[in-house]
């Protein structure tokens, strides 16, 4: 009886590190890169339509505007993107954008996106994930500049 638990705790246990081996081989086939870098964005069509000169892992975007509502803090949006990289990636976003009114400056937006990628293509191809960006948004203006970071995987 003693043997048999000793040889079921032995089994238990090596089905525990063989299981978890298979996790981290797993894992580790996974494909990460970084994305990371600024923008400068400026809108037109009173606001629905973005257009961003970019650096680090974009080179551009163009963004429209979904839907959007007014909250008790600033706007809230719904946007689409499409990001390109000047090795011919590019990916399509769905986001959702909270515009945050902006203390002392009348018309001026602390915002933060977060960019769900829909679709992938060129060397970005089976890519996805999330990632994010902070930044500062004058409607007076029409301008936006903004710092994003995260990673896609496949």
């Amino acid at each position: 009886m003693i043997k048999t638990i000793k040889t079921l705790r032995v089994a238990v246990l090596a089905a525990m590190v063989l299981g978890s081996g298979m996790a981290n081989a797993k894992a580790s086939s996974e494909t990460c890169v970084p994305i990371g870098g600024t923008a400068l964005g400026q809108f037109f069509n009173e606001g629905k339509d973005v257009i961003g000169a970019m650096s680090g892992t974009w080179s551009a975007t163009r963004g429209k505007v979904v839907s959007q509502k007014k909250t008790t803090t600033g706007i809230s949006l719904e946007m689409e993107h499409a990001f390109s990289t000047r090795e011919g990636g590019v990916v399509l976003t769905r986001d959702k954008i909270a515009l945050t009114t902006a203390p002392g400056k009348k018309d001026s937006y602390l915002l933060d996106i977060a960019y769900n990628v829909a679709k992938s293509f060129g060397h970005l191809k089976g890519y996805s994930g999330t990632f994010y960006s902070k930044g500062r948004l004058d409607m007076d203006s029409g301008e936006a500049v903004v710092r994003y970071r995260g990673k896609l995987c496949k």
